[in-house]
């Protein structure tokens, strides 16, 4: 997609990586830079999709469902999730437009991320934006435990998965406490959400104190994206696991 502000801005893709905590590729979150004709330039993503139209957002929304088409047959054959985030004029977007949607949503193995930051989150069940996303895709939350948010949403079951925000599991990590406090807070998790991932495994030490805890995902900087070309190497079980 080429988006024309002062320097025209081409979107394109990068794959990362979620393994279980057995190193079997489990997701592959769906990241979209944007940078100029020359690639001398790259736009914030979020900055982007804050300056788009609608009309532009749209089509943003119609890319991304299409790549998702071109790659479905990789991502069923290999029972692998594609994350992709959505913010909250993208989720207006989806509600209000049904053939969008049903694009969407026809690929089973597509999940919605919201970040805590999306609005009105802590209403939980009383958020019916929310509630209505729900009713077609599996959502996920992300950034967990960053501050932003309370425990509602968690509370009323509507994410299938959480994800750990990094800053918590590092400040968590180096605390003298953390095989009492990170089990005690996977556990009250559990009890609303079956599915956890931990952000922020970026070394070994990090990868090596998570070893005895029960999570069902890992992401980092251990495993740095890819583009869409080399999806199969991903496939391949990291060292860290062996």
């Amino acid at each position: 997609m080429k988006i024309q502000f002062d320097t025209a801005f081409n979107s394109s893709y990068l794959c990362q990586p979620v393994y279980t905590i057995d190193g079997k590729l489990l997701a592959i979150e769906l990241i979209c830079r944007f940078s100029s004709a020359d690639s001398k330039l790259v736009m914030p993503t979020e900055l982007v999709l804050n300056l788009l139209t609608p009309q532009q957002l749209l089509r943003f929304l119609n890319e991304q469902q299409i790549w998702a088409g071109e790659h479905a047959r990789w991502f069923s054959d290999n029972q692998v999730i594609l994350n992709i985030s959505v913010e909250e004029k993208q989720v207006a977007l989806l509600l209000e437009d049904e053939n969008l949607r049903n694009a969407f949503s026809m690929h089973t193995f597509i999940h919605l991320n919201l970040s805590e930051s999306f609005p009105r989150l802590s209403e939980g069940k009383n958020n019916q934006q929310l509630v209505a996303l729900k009713q077609y895709f599996p959502l996920c939350l992300e950034n967990f435990g960053s501050g932003t948010i309370n425990m509602v949403p968690v509370f009323d079951h509507l994410f299938q998965w959480v994800k750990l925000d990094k800053n918590l599991f590092w400040q968590l990590c180096e605390g003298e406490h953390f095989t009492i406090v990170m089990p005690s807070l996977i556990r009250n998790v559990n009890r609303f959400c079956r599915n956890i991932v931990v952000d922020g495994l970026d070394s070994q030490d990090y990868f090596d104190a998570l070893r005895k805890v029960e999570i069902q995902g890992v992401k980092g900087l251990l495993w740095p994206g890819v583009e869409p070309a080399e999806l199969d190497s991903l496939l391949v079980r990291p060292t860290q696991f062996h």
